[in-house]
């Protein structure tokens, strides 16, 4: 994610996706520098202030005494970082854990948000792992309820050519994170390594500056980008975002992207009322008005049914309300520009107006492309992974969800005699329950639906999604979750239940938009090979395990024995002190 802030206060938006919010645009500029600055020629072990700390089973010590050795070093502070290196260093074997980031002590700028029942669901889990406080500690406003505008005329979701002003309500609360309360529930018993990790993957494994990145069989080191100092750790996570440096995916040129402009504002004009913004609930969530015909005369009509946007309202208090005006998701991006202009001419058709703009953001997310390629060393989690939701951008449940799979198969690997380790093959394991083969098929089958949803105009998005939010709960709530621990997966995570939802959603859909999916599906398929048909039937095969990435040494290693031979032939030659021959390999 890319997180673009243009005033002095830090930002606040939306739950829901990891919100449209800031990130400074500095270290998107500098980032290429440091991946491409020389590794230091002198590299020194980093030392640190004492912490507490408990017997740790795997730490070594540096030759010097300073202990720059770890068993999880974990690249970048965001949710996902923290989260799991909160979830390790709270294990009872108390493995050492380093945060490796620049950004650590930096307020978190994105705001997130999340269904409440998912919420729900991740404080358990966490509390069980002994990281509690995700509800008490990282909720910041409530909602009871959540509204969307598609245009309908009514309840059984006809949807006009003359667009109609039918609320649906969703009947699922919502909640909005706080960010500094989450981040306090992630504080635990870890280092920080307040610099950056050098390195660009030109390849799997294989990054530039040479040196910036070594990798051993038991271990990798790392060079901090600041002090050319090293880290060692024998598993190292990279947690550094959609658009890491360090992790090698595919298809990045079939990526959508989510773009966003909000502002955090006070209001005034005739459309507000002590009960409503406009059209909106001041007791609700809005998550999609995708109404457009009162104001698009005022923009540019043609481009916004082309390339559609809705609004995304949260009200905070009884001044301020939070806008966000999204594409959902395109190839190309919509400009921020036009996000801004029409979120303006959206208001004012209600008689809104902003008056007092208290934060203002820009949102960039890409969506889709490939999973992880096999056989890389470093470990991604996250949306360095790929887990951001292929069809809504949705991110922060998902990424704390998989987190619990990837600290108990770390820890697992941990328990390894730190002679036999193998950081190859721990690696693999470890993405391997991220991307289990039923996790892929998941995942293609929601990588389909946003390809679709990004070949959709206004019309085709507006009757999309109601049908959409016209199947029962626990579908269109499973689709937006689409991970395993999360509420409602059970109507996604098999094929077969895949394949029922398929069904039932067409027959919800308008019967243009029906037929347009079904031809979509057989386009899709022929130009982009079985993966989709993988997801809702057991007869194309599975993908590949991750596990199995490994086995690619087989291939590289070439006639073991014959070097073997020739090795011990050379060191025969030097100890024959009468031999004149001269030995080449």
């Amino acid at each position: 994610f890319a997180y673009f802030h243009t005033t002095t206060v830090d930002i606040s938006s939306r739950p829901g996706r990891p919100t449209v919010a800031a990130l400074l645009l500095l270290p998107y500029l500098a980032a290429p520098a440091l991946a491409l600055a020389p590794a230091a020629s002198v590299r020194r072990p980093l030392s640190f202030l004492p912490r507490p700390s408990p017997s740790c089973l795997f730490a070594t010590p540096s030759s010097d005494g300073a202990e720059s050795s770890y068993d999880v070093a974990v690249l970048g502070s965001g949710p996902a970082g923290l989260s799991l290196a909160a979830l390790l260093a709270a294990d009872p074997s108390r493995p050492r854990v380093a945060v490796v980031s620049s950004a650590f002590d930096r307020r978190w700028i994105p705001n997130y948000g999340c269904w409440t029942e998912e919420w729900e669901a991740l404080d358990a889990a966490y509390a069980a792992r002994g990281v509690p406080g995700l509800s008490e500690r990282g909720t910041d406003v409530r909602w009871s309820d959540t509204d969307c505008f598609f245009g309908e005329d009514g309840e059984e979701g006809n949807v006009p050519p003359e667009e109609g002003n039918y609320r649906r309500p969703l009947g699922r609360a919502y909640l909005r994170v706080s960010r500094d309360g989450l981040r306090e529930a992630f504080a635990g018993e870890y280092d920080a390594v307040r610099e950056d990790a050098v390195g660009t993957a030109a390849a799997p494994n294989v990054f530039l500056p040479a040196g910036a990145v070594t990798l051993e069989k038991g271990y990798t080191e790392l060079t901090t980008a600041a002090t050319g100092s090293s880290v060692r750790a024998r598993v190292v996570v990279d947690a550094t975002g959609a658009e890491s440096s360090f992790t090698v995916r595919d298809d990045r040129d079939k990526e959508g992207y989510q773009i966003a402009y909000g502002a955090e504002c006070k209001v005034e004009g005739s459309g507000v009322t002590p009960d409503r913004v406009g059209d909106y609930d001041r007791n609700k969530m809005t998550l999609f008005d995708y109404r457009s015909q009162a104001w698009r005369e005022d923009v540019d009509p043609q481009n916004v049914i082309k390339a559609p946007t809705f609004n995304y309202v949260m009200p905070l208090s009884d001044d301020v309300v939070f806008f966000e005006e999204t594409s959902l998701v395109a190839n190309p991006a919509v400009s921020f520009r036009d996000c801004k202009r029409r979120l303006h001419a959206r208001l004012a058709a209600m008689d809104v107006k902003i008056t007092d703009v208290l934060e203002e953001e820009y949102c960039y997310i890409p969506m889709g492309g490939a999973t992880p390629r096999p056989g890389q060393r470093l470990v991604p989690v996250g949306a360095a992974a790929g887990i951001v939701h292929p069809s809504t951008g949705f991110q922060l449940a998902r990424a704390l969800a998989s987190n619990l799979d990837v600290a108990e198969q770390i820890l697992e690997e941990l328990r390894a005699d730190p002679a036999d380790f193998d950081a190859d093959a721990a690696a693999a394991r470890i993405l391997g329950r991220t991307w289990t083969p039923q996790a892929q098929r998941q995942r293609a089958f929601a990588v389909f639906g946003g390809d679709f949803l990004m070949k959709q105009d206004v019309d085709g998005l507006r009757g999309f999604f109601s049908g959409f939010f016209r199947l029962e709960e626990g579908m269109w709530a499973g689709f937006l979750a689409g991970w395993k621990g999360l509420p409602n997966n059970q109507f996604h995570e098999t094929w077969l239940a895949r394949l029922w939802y398929g069904v039932v959603f067409l027959t919800k859909l308008p019967p243009a938009i029906a037929l347009n999916m079904i031809g979509s599906i057989i386009a899709y398929t022929l130009q982009e090979g079985p993966e989709l048909l993988q997801s809702v039937t057991p007869l194309f095969g599975e993908p590949k395990k991750y596990e199995d990435a490994v086995d690619f040494r087989k291939s590289v290693q070439g006639d073991v024995q014959a070097k073997a031979e020739a090795m011990s032939m050379i060191e025969e030659a030097k100890e024959g002190s009468n031999s004149k021959e001269e030995v080449a390999v």
